[in-house]
């Protein structure tokens, strides 16, 4: 016989499956990437970025793995549908119509995304076992990136998907921005609200902890 806690295990891990399948595609779809980049100067940053995604992908699905167990989730429809899209929409962003950027705005744009990248890894190694992408209370963190800001995942989401705006066709990178800042704010909400009805403490939390931007938000 299988206990509950191996039953909500397991149906935790099956939940996460697509998820998992999903950014296994991301990491092959970066590995080829990198595969079909000419070995320059030029594309350093380029690939750096994608080697980036890389460990940030597989750091995600080890996370999804052997996270902990749901303390309590946000009721409703609507909190895990915008988390579905929050978590699709970098990808969606690969989609909207490109131009012939200068090698000097490559480089710009790489360059963000690196350091966005950088920054998700950070704060998702810190949130470890208690990654959710649905608004969820499995731990509260706050060490590390989470000591500056209450967001530091969202925040780096947003520098990557800046980085990948400077070769898009305007009007879309500021229609794209809007939604993306609009989707996080959403996520932000839904996120707080049931990690303050978990954890006592989280008040306390974000009274001290900018939400997003220190001095600012």
């Amino acid at each position: 016989m299988i206990d509950t806690a191996m039953r909500n295990r397991l149906y935790d891990l099956a939940m996460a499956s697509p998820l998992i399948m999903w950014l296994g595609l991301g990491i092959v779809g970066s590995a080829v990437s990198i595969s079909q980049m000419i070995p320059e100067w030029g594309a350093a940053l380029a690939i750096s970025s994608h080697l980036a995604t890389i460990v940030l992908l597989g750091l995600v699905i080890a996370c999804l793995v052997i996270r902990r167990p749901t303390v309590a989730k946000a009721p409703g429809v609507t909190p895990r549908l915008v988390a579905i899209i929050g978590c699709a929409f970098p990808s969606l962003v690969a989609l909207a119509p490109r131009t012939d950027a200068s090698p000097t705005t490559i480089v710009l744009a790489s360059a963000i995304a690196l350091i966005g990248t950088g920054a998700a890894i950070y704060a998702v190694f810190f949130l470890g076992r208690a990654f959710s992408v649905f608004p969820q209370a499995r731990r509260l963190t706050t060490d590390g990136p989470y000591r500056v800001v209450r967001h530091p995942l969202y925040l780096a989401e947003l520098a990557v998907i800046s980085g990948a705006l400077w070769d898009i066709r305007q009007p879309w990178p500021l229609v794209i921005l809007v939604c993306a800042v609009g989707i996080q704010i959403l996520r932000m909400h839904f996120e707080e609200k049931i990690l303050a009805e978990t954890f006592p403490s989280y008040r306390d939390y974000a009274k001290r902890t900018p939400r997003l931007v220190p001095g600012i938000y």
